[in-house]
């Protein structure tokens, strides 16, 4: 065997594979070159390579957070929990306002080292000004950059066309990059067909916030609501705008804006026809379980029971569309760590399969991000991205003991480098 590293441990848990008794992962040139039980590796293991062995631990794919906003970091404990998701936007558009450049590029760095410490090897950064993430794809992780999109009409159009621009810079130093139109309520629809059109010819992903809130199903279905309200008050609609009468995932695909995959943040409220429109277009919903719970959508609690159907999950799942999990910003969570929300959402909801909250956890965010079969699970040919959770005991499933709260991450491997754990940020509530 050629490997440079070898990785051993009590347990080896790949995502689609069996779980390993005393397992090693094999790394040579950053790839996974041998999965496999520590008996039959070890003969094969060479006196000048590397060997680490972690006795009471077990090791995982790499992490990914298929939805955050790491020039949110500084935004750490800065907001309670809430069911006025208007309240709590404006509250933060308003501190992002007030706050300086270097304050956000500092933010993205420092969720990046966060998320990075928590067990994210790849994810996707959703950046109100590319230029702020300069720090977070010169890191080790392999994020990909979506710059968001605002405005209606020309305006937003402009900035598409600025958007564009910064992202060819970063793609340039080979950052990957993709462009995301926020939301219905922050831009028309005629910028997320135009963002579709300029990301197709650059073979560039998608992404938008679809589906989050009861308020912006109310903007494009009847124009009303306290989100209507609010854009009006900042005079960012347009004098002609009209709601178009449809909820927002019908809008665009009538739109032509579901002509390919679109990887959707949040969609905590669907109803059959969207399912069927996002089946149809091969797209990914990336499910933020604790900031879910954070705005008190249904099924979930802030201080209170809150009726009605739970996150559609279990349905999307069902009817083909990739779900996957991310953990939206520090606004609205309490860590950057995809670990913990599959922890939470396990606690939750029963029957959540161990091996599926994992695969939501990994390979499934791999595929959303295009980088399925190259990261996201222990397997030869793969990079090599793992980290190691420990301490873990003796248990006939040591999966469901780790989602149950047994260790923490300790190791971080990216392409068959090791990266120190890292502080968590501090945190104080105004």
């Amino acid at each position: 065997m050629s490997s440079t590293a070898v990785y051993r441990a009590r347990w080896v848990i790949p995502a689609r594979g069996p779980i390993l008794s005393d397992g090693a992962v094999a790394c040579a040139g950053g790839r996974i070159v041998r999965v496999g039980r520590w008996a039959d590796l070890e003969a094969h293991v060479g006196r000048a390579e590397t060997v680490e062995h972690f006795a009471d631990a077990a090791i995982l794919p790499g992490l990914v957070n298929a939805h955050t906003h790491l020039t949110l970091s500084d935004m750490a404990g800065k907001f309670r929990p809430t069911t006025r998701f208007v309240s709590w936007i404006a509250r933060l558009t308003a501190r992002m306002a007030i706050r300086g450049r270097s304050a956000a590029r500092r933010a993205a760095e420092e969720g990046a080292r966060l998320s990075l410490a928590a067990g994210t090897t790849a994810g996707a950064d959703l950046a109100y000004d590319p230029a702020d993430a300069q720090g977070v794809v010169g890191g080790p992780a392999r994020w990909t950059v979506f710059g968001e999109l605002f405005r209606f009409g020309r305006a937003g159009l402009e900035r598409l066309g600025r958007t564009v621009a910064a992202l060819e810079r970063l793609a340039a130093g080979g950052a990957s990059v993709g462009l995301a139109p926020h939301a219905p309520y922050s831009a028309g629809v005629e910028v997320f067909v135009a963002a579709r059109h300029e990301a197709r010819k650059r073979g560039w992903p998608v992404s938008a916030h679809l589906h989050e809130t009861v308020e912006e199903l109310a903007f494009t279905e009847r124009g009303e609501g306290p989100m209507v309200e609010w854009m009006r008050r900042l005079h960012l609609l347009p004098r002609d705008w009209r709601p178009a009468g449809l909820r927002p995932i019908p809008m665009l695909a009538e739109a032509g804006f579901f002509t390919g995959p679109v990887l959707v943040a949040h969609g905590n409220y669907l109803n059959e026809e969207d399912i069927r429109i996002l089946a149809q277009s091969g797209s990914s919903v990336a499910y933020c379980p604790r900031s879910h719970a954070f705005f008190g959508h249904p099924g979930t609690a802030t201080g209170r029971a809150v009726a009605g159907e739970a996150h559609p999950w279990r349905r999307l799942l069902e009817a083909g569309v990739n779900v996957c999990l991310g953990t939206d910003s520090l606004a609205s969570s309490p860590s950057l760590s995809v670990l913990d929300e599959m922890r939470f959402l396990g606690s939750r909801e029963g029957g959540a399969a161990p091996r599926l909250l994992l695969a939501m956890g990994t390979w499934r965010g791999a595929r959303a991000l295009g980088l399925e079969g190259e990261t996201g699970d222990l397997a030869a040919g793969m990079q090599a991205d793992l980290v190691v959770v420990g301490p873990v005991g003796e248990t006939k499933d040591p999966l469901e003991a780790i989602l149950g709260g047994e260790g923490r991450v300790g190791r971080v491997v990216v392409a068959g480098e090791g990266r120190a754990r890292t502080r968590r940020a501090q945190t104080d509530v105004e």
